[in-house]
């Protein structure tokens, strides 16, 4: 009987990025053999069918705990307590000086990356799903790095059918599309004085819209972006829209002209590879895991200049030689995604740095006392 290999993660919710890359490594741990089970301290009544309460798991001899660790947090009396072998799984941690001094965003974080430094005695291996993560882990000193961006389920999005939102942009103009967070290190106050340098160059019937989603984990920078749009003089322009469906956000990225961030801080950056499934082009700044994310998809900037990313822009948008073939990049960066070319490597994985540790693990369940 092969060994039950259970996730942890404190907290999940629908459409969160490190959510989808726990049920997309279930996936595929149990196509290679594996019973699998995911389990959180909290999660919403949406995946009672996917997640199981934390104190449900059980360390069995044999078994395997693989956790994910992307934010500080108070749970960590649920990892230190497992038995058997133990394998993080690195989604990195936006540095704390990101956010505003006294909030919690900047606490936790700070908490994470002590928490980070602590645990590498605690586990047999790491994974890190981004080269720039797995750098930060063997500075770290963690045993059996490897990297594997096991994050997007190319299969699963491909099944979900675009729905046009009832606030989708005017369909007589191209829009531009950014998904991220409203939080300090996105930077799409950036975007906005862009789209602001864009307008003033561009006939009436060809300046874009704007699209940005993502929920808000700053207020303050939230709040900050919407007095730059209004001083901007771009609220009909600029739709900040929030969360959104993934049927929503499939429609968006069949329907934008171009996808753009101003990132200055990416563990991975998912919307990119999304954006990449749908072949939409992409323009980004060269900041922490872009390039290696986008490789040649899409056009790398190396200034965060809003008139540089204004004049880049303005070529996605009007040369049409060259949007067309940013969309076959796009679709040609999928291959290393795909889950038939990530099954071989994590069965490598497993099989060279679990093998010893589970067996070990039995032999000492079942020695006599």
């Amino acid at each position: 009987m092969p060994p039950v290999i259970h996730q942890y993660l404190p907290t999940t919710a629908v459409g969160d990025g490190v959510t989808q890359s726990a049920l997309f490594i279930r996936k595929l741990l149990r196509r290679l053999g594996y019973r699998s089970h995911i389990h959180a301290n909290l999660f919403p009544a949406e995946l009672k069918h996917d997640i199981r309460p934390a104190d449900a798991l059980q360390s069995d001899p044999g078994d395997v705990l693989v956790f994910h660790h992307s934010m500080g947090h108070n749970h960590v009396s649920v990892i230190k307590r497992y038995t058997g072998p133990r394998i993080l799984v690195y989604h990195n941690i936006t540095p704390s000086h990101y956010f505003a001094p006294g909030t919690a965003e900047r606490h936790y974080a700070a908490k994470g990356r002590e928490q980070l430094a602590d645990w590498k005695q605690l586990c047999q291996g790491a994974i890190a799903v981004s080269p720039y993560n797995a750098r930060e882990l063997t500075a770290l000193g963690y045993p059996n790095v490897c990297t594997l961006p096991l994050l997007v389920d190319l299969e699963q999005l491909g099944q979900i059918p675009a729905a046009r939102p009832a606030w989708a942009p005017d369909p007589s103009r191209p829009f531009l599309l950014s998904v991220g967070r409203l939080v300090e290190n996105k930077r799409q106050h950036l975007l906005l004085e862009a789209l602001w340098y864009l307008q003033q160059h561009l006939p009436a019937q060809q300046r874009p819209q704007f699209v940005l989603v993502g929920g808000t984990t700053s207020p303050a920078y939230a709040d900050h972006l919407h007095a730059v749009r209004a001083r901007l003089g771009l609220t009909e322009q600029v739709l900040i829209v929030g969360k959104c469906s993934q049927a929503h956000l499939n429609w968006l990225y069949l329907n934008a002209h171009v996808y753009v961030t101003a990132s200055a801080h990416e563990g991975f950056c998912m919307p990119l590879t999304e954006a990449g499934f749908f072949k939409l082009p992409a323009i980004a700044l060269a900041s922490s895991n872009i390039p290696d994310t986008l490789g040649e998809s899409g056009l790398l900037l190396d200034s965060s200049d809003p008139r540089v990313l204004a004049a880049t822009l303005a070529e996605a948008l009007t040369d049409t030689s060259l949007h067309a073939q940013l969309r076959q990049a796009a679709q040609n960066n999928l291959a290393r995604f795909d889950p038939d070319a990530l099954l071989p490597p994590l069965a490598d994985y497993l099989a060279q740095h679990l093998a010893q540790t589970m067996t070990q693990s039995r032999d000492a369940s079942e020695a006599p006392t």
